[in-house]
């Protein structure tokens, strides 16, 4: 932030604030949408990253709707830093996992609650970071072969949650360089807030270049009030046209009321929709943050609702699934609300029942719905106000005992424990010989992807096979084509040879990439067969992300008789079913 800030910290190096900042956010459960426009913003440091936990869930459930994680040095070859203490990246590839293993998985948890944005801020009073960022624009460009490039694309990657980045540049304003990073960083789907305390004709120029290049890149603009920053007034001066400007001030010079008073006087004078509070490391874990953020939400809250449901649902082919979306009125709202979805996949409809502040979501799928994941929009509609929230849809293959095919015999072959019951502890070593499994209790016995049946092995025992190079025989007979279920562990699995010999002698060859059962690729030839909510670990515990098993079909020369199939000789691929077609 603004130079005096950084000095009101107590007389320590650099490398010590370490200790004292930071701030962190995680993947989403439940999902909300705010009738403010803008977002209610806390700046943190260190107490985000460091000993997280109980910051994270004071944070998540404290009204704030945007965390501002600062701050993340540029250094001279493009490496990204927090607070000089934590290693982001280095040479275009995340490390964070490196230093502080949950920071990612905090981002994510975060938006569990009422937290909408997770932005990272760049920059500080400390001279290097923007010039640093200009040195390299200079030299490299913004291209994909760019260092700046690579670093915020492996950030992204790494923390999904991540959306946004914020401008606190307060000694380089280069324009030229600032434009093509910020242009850079929407091309990789990150919103861009210039962090201001002076100099308004530069950042109007910014913002007004970027978004000309890439409309809608800016949204919103961090207004220091505080500090170098005192006597800014969001309303005077600070004209962005559409772009909405959110006005921060400091909890050592003003009270919860005082916040309130000052952002309510903003809101009447120009309808600020935002604003952001400067510092929650001065406020960890004494009930402030919750006081500061229903301020600036009282204060330029207009009457409308909070529209939040689930983050994702799992639904079947053949089934139904449910879930709850509310309506929360603010401000004395009584209006009528109109619930709609937008495109969902195929052979899934949808039906909204209810009227109240409750709705019920029924969603189906018919036997042959699209597998995969789809991100679908609610929209809450009353009026002129319309508020959204996404979730994401996973559509598995259906749960049954009877479908076409001719299941595969896998039995002599099984050389892996892939598949447990929750709750179960076991020392095998699991499907990834780590510890971890799919859930008998969510992969169950069988499934039937559009028609087919595959059928799984035992769990709790040998029940899955790591390619070795096995021959397996097949039952002998004319077939259209042999569908597995299958995935890549230890990462993704790229070009595997798959070979189905018939009783002539002749061959014929697949060639199959399989994406890690954690990282869906949606290679050629690969569909979701099954996603999961979570998997097991060995101490009878649960990782909560999802992960998948990928469904391939190989078509077959159906005037020739089938005799066996050689898998690949690579261990990392796993093949848990597989069915003969006709």
């Amino acid at each position: 932030m603004e130079p005096s800030t950084r000095l009101q910290f107590p007389s320590v190096a650099r490398g010590a604030i370490f200790s004292l900042l930071c701030l962190v956010a995680v993947a989403c459960l439940s999902a909300t949408s705010l009738a403010q426009a803008g977002f209610t913003g806390i700046f943190g440091g260190g107490p985000l990253y460091i000993n997280a936990a109980n910051n994270i869930n004071e944070l998540k459930s404290s009204g704030f709707t945007e965390v501002i994680v600062w701050s993340v040095e540029v250094k001279s070859n493009g490496d990204l830093n927090l607070n000089g203490e934590f290693p982001l990246t280095s040479n275009g590839v995340y490390i964070g996992d490196q230093t502080h293993p949950d920071f990612a998985s905090n981002m994510a948890l975060l938006k569990t609650g009422t937290v909408k944005r997770i932005t990272f801020s760049i920059g500080s009073s400390n001279f290097g970071d923007w010039q640093d960022i200009k040195s390299l624009v200079n030299s490299q460009g913004t291209g994909t072969d760019s260092i700046l490039y690579k670093d915020f694309a492996a950030l992204k990657a790494a923390i999904p949650s991540l959306d946004a980045i914020d401008f606190d540049d307060e000694n380089s304003f280069d324009t030229s360089s600032t434009v093509a990073f910020g242009v850079m960083l929407g091309n990789l789907g990150y919103k861009v807030n210039p962090d201001a305390f002076s100099d308004s004709s530069y950042w109007t120029n910014v913002v007004s270049q970027i978004n000309t290049q890439l409309p809608g890149t800016v949204d919103g603009v961090h207004l220091q009030a505080y500090a170098g920053g005192s006597g800014n007034n969001p309303c005077v001066g600070w004209n962005f046209g559409a772009v909405p400007v959110w006005p921060g001030l400091w909890d050592r010079d003003d009270t919860p009321s005082q916040v309130q008073t000052i952002m309510s006087g903003w809101n009447s004078q120009c309808g600020i929709n935002g604003g952001f509070m400067w510092l929650y490391d001065d406020f960890v874990g004494n009930g402030l943050a919750a006081q500061y953020a229903n301020a600036i939400n009282t204060a330029v809250s207009t009457s409308g609702f909070k529209l939040s449901g689930p983050a994702s649902v799992f639904l079947n082919q053949g089934s139904t699934a449910n879930a709850q979306v509310t309506i929360t009125p603010l401000n004395g709202f009584t209006g009528k609300v109109t619930v709609s979805l937008s495109t969902l996949p195929k052979g899934v409809r949808a039906q909204m029942q209810g009227q109240g502040t409750k709705r019920k979501l029924v969603l189906q799928a018919t036997p042959n719905a699209s597998t995969g994941f789809t991100t679908v929009t609610v929209t809450g509609t009353s009026g002129s106000i319309k508020e959204t929230f996404t979730f994401t849809l996973a559509v598995s293959a259906g749960i049954g005992s009877t479908g076409t095919g001719t299941p595969v015999d896998l039995s002599s072959e099984f050389n892996l424990n892939g598949i447990y019951t929750d709750g179960t502890t076991y020392t095998s070593g699991g499907i990834d010989g780590v510890g971890y499994s799919y859930s008998a209790n969510l992969l169950t016995t069988a499934r039937v992807f559009s028609g087919v049946l595959l059928k799984f092995g035992p769990a709790n025992q040998l029940d899955a096979v790591a390619g070795e190079g096995q021959v397996v025989s097949l039952t002998a007979g004319q077939y259209s084509s042999l569908m597995m279920f299958g995935t890549g562990i230890q990462g993704n699995q790229l070009s595997q040879p798959f070979i189905v010999k018939y009783t002539d002698g002749t061959t014929t060859t697949f060639t199959q990439s399989f994406s890690d059962w954690f990282t869906p690729q949606k290679y050629a030839g690969e569909l979701e067969g099954v996603a999961m909510a979570y998997r097991d670990f060995d101490e009878g515990t649960k990782d909560n992300r999802t992960f998948n098993l990928y469904a391939y079909r190989f078509l077959l020369n159906k005037a020739k008789t089938v005799q066996s199939a050689t898998l690949p000789n690579n261990a990392n691929v796993v093949v848990l079913g597989a069915t003969l077609i006709p």
